[in-house]
């Protein structure tokens, strides 16, 4: 018979450390790191532009655009028209 040889003498897999935290400590790293949430720049960032995110911007735009087109089109047709003649 072939002769066997250990590879390892720890059991592979089984050497991994359980965390020792009690339920307080996780409480308390929960609450620190919601307080960093709340406080962290990209949140404020995107609470000062929800106008941008949420389209309402890109509306605005819009209405401005077709106002200025209108207000063009008014100007374009109260101004004299010159006309060209090739009869000479």
């Amino acid at each position: 018979m072939a002769e066997q040889t250990i590879i390892s003498k720890n059991p592979f897999g089984l050497n991994i450390a359980l965390p020792t935290k009690t339920i307080e400590e996780v409480k308390k790293v929960a609450k620190q790191e919601i307080e960093n949430i709340s406080a962290n720049p990209f949140v404020d960032y995107l609470e000062q532009n929800d106008k941008v995110f949420s389209g309402e911007v890109a509306k605005e735009i819009r209405k401005h655009q077709a106002q200025i087109y209108t207000l063009g089109q008014v100007m374009r047709e109260g101004q004299p028209r010159t006309t060209f003649s090739a009869n000479v």
